[in-house]
C-alpha cells in the first residue's frame, strides 16, 4: 500500500471519529442543561478538543481534493503562463508554510508535557499535537502537488 493511501485512511476515519464524539459531546451538553440539575463540566473542553481534531484531520483530506476556497475569477484573469507559474508557486508557498508550521508545533507540544487541562486534567500534549497533525498532511500533500506540477510543466 501506498503512504498516501494509508495516510488519507487515517483523517478520514480520525475526522469521522472525531467529528461524532463532537457530535456526542455537545448533545450531551444540550441535554444536561435541559434534563438534568449539573452540566458535566468536561463536555464544553472535550467538544473543544474535538472540533479541533475533526479539523487538523480534514484539512489535509480538503488540500488533497483541492476543496480550498479558491479565487477564480481572479485566477482567470491571469495569462496562461502566470497561471502556471501560480500554480507552481502555490504549493511552494503551501510547503513552506506548514513546514514552518510543524517545526514550531514541535516546541508547543514539549510544553504541553508540563501542562494539564483544567478540567478533563489530561497533559496538553494531546491537544496540541493536532498542529502537527495539521502541518504535515498539509505538508505531505502540498508536496505531493508540487512534483506533480513540476512533472506537468516540463511536459
Amino acid at each position: 500500500m501506498r503512504f498516501s493511501f494509508i495516510l488519507s485512511k487515517f483523517l478520514k476515519y480520525g475526522t469521522l471519529l472525531t467529528s461524532l464524539g463532537f457530535i456526542f459531546t455537545v448533545t450531551l451538553q444540550i441535554y444536561a442543561r435541559f434534563f438534568l440539575n449539573d452540566v458535566p463540566p468536561w463536555t464544553e473542553e472535550a467538544s473543544r478538543i474535538l472540533f479541533i481534531y475533526a479539523t487538523a484531520f480534514a484539512g489535509g483530506l480538503a488540500y488533497k481534493g483541492n476543496y480550498f476556497v479558491f479565487l477564480e475569477a481572479f485566477y482567470a484573469g491571469f495569462s496562461p503562463q502566470t497561471q502556471k507559474t501560480v500554480d507552481l508557486i502555490s504549493p511552494i508557498l503551501c510547503l513552506i508554510l506548514f513546514g514552518t508550521f510543524a517545526f514550531y508545533s514541535l516546541d508547543l507540544i514539549e510544553m504541553g508535557f508540563s501542562e494539564r487541562s483544567p478540567s478533563l486534567q489530561i497533559i496538553m500534549v494531546v491537544p496540541f499535537l493536532s498542529l502537527l497533525i495539521l502541518s504535515l498532511s498539509i505538508g505531505y500533500f502540498s508536496l505531493l502537488t508540487l512534483l506533480k506540477k513540476i512533472k506537468f510543466w516540463k511536459s
